[in-house]
C-alpha cells in the first residue's frame, strides 16, 4: 500500500514538471530581486570614513555592486551601479580612489569614471524604512518598483 501510494505522488510530481515545461510563459528566475545594502544612517558615515563600498555576488559570482552615497543626508543621495563594465571578466572592477574623486578601473589604467558611477550599469535605490534597497533586476523587467521586505545574500568586499 505505501509503495503504490508513493508511485502515485512520484508520478503527481513528474506530470506537474512535464506540464509546467511545456508552457512558453514560464520563466525561472533565481535569488531576490532587491538587495537590503544596510541602515542608511549606518552606511553613510561608512561611505564618508572609508568610501563607497564594494559588494560581491555570491550567487552567481559575477553581479558585483557598488554602493554609493553623494551628499549629507542618509536619507537622499543613495547609487548603486555595476562594478564593471558589460562583458568585462570578473577580475576587472572598479576601484575607489579617494585622493582623486573617481573610480579607476583594473582593466585599463587610463579608463576612469566619475564618483556617481555614470558609464557603469546604474541600478534603482530606494529608502524604506531607513534601509538602502537596490533593484538588482530591474533591468530584466523593465522597471523598478519598491519591495516591502528584502533580503539577499551579497557579501561585503574590500575596499
Amino acid at each position: 500500500m505505501v509503495a503504490v501510494a508513493l508511485l502515485v505522488i512520484v508520478g503527481g510530481i513528474a506530470l506537474f514538471f512535464k506540464l509546467v515545461a511545456s508552457r512558453d510563459d514560464v520563466q525561472i528566475r533565481l535569488g531576490d530581486d532587491y538587495f537590503n545594502a544596510g541602515e542608511a544612517a549606518d552606511m553613510a558615515e561608512d561611505v564618508r570614513d572609508r568610501g563607497p563600498i564594494l559588494f560581491s555576488d555570491l550567487a552567481g559570482g559575477s553581479r558585483d555592486i557598488v554602493v554609493q552615497h553623494l551628499g549629507q543626508d542618509p536619507a537622499q543621495g543613495w547609487l548603486a551601479f555595476e562594478a564593471r563594465r558589460p562583458g568585462d571578466p570578473r577580475n576587472c572592477q572598479v576601484s575607489w580612489s579617494a585622493a582623486r574623486n573617481l573610480f579607476e578601473y583594473s582593466c585599463a589604467a587610463s579608463l576612469t569614471f566619475p564618483a556617481d558611477g555614470t558609464g557603469l550599469g546604474q541600478l534603482p535605490v530606494a529608502i524604506t524604512a531607513g534601509r538602502i534597497i537596490v533593484d538588482i533586476n530591474a533591468a530584466q523587467r523593465g522597471s523598478s518598483t519598491t519591495p516591502s521586505t528584502t533580503a539577499s545574500s551579497v557579501v561585503l568586499s574590500g575596499r
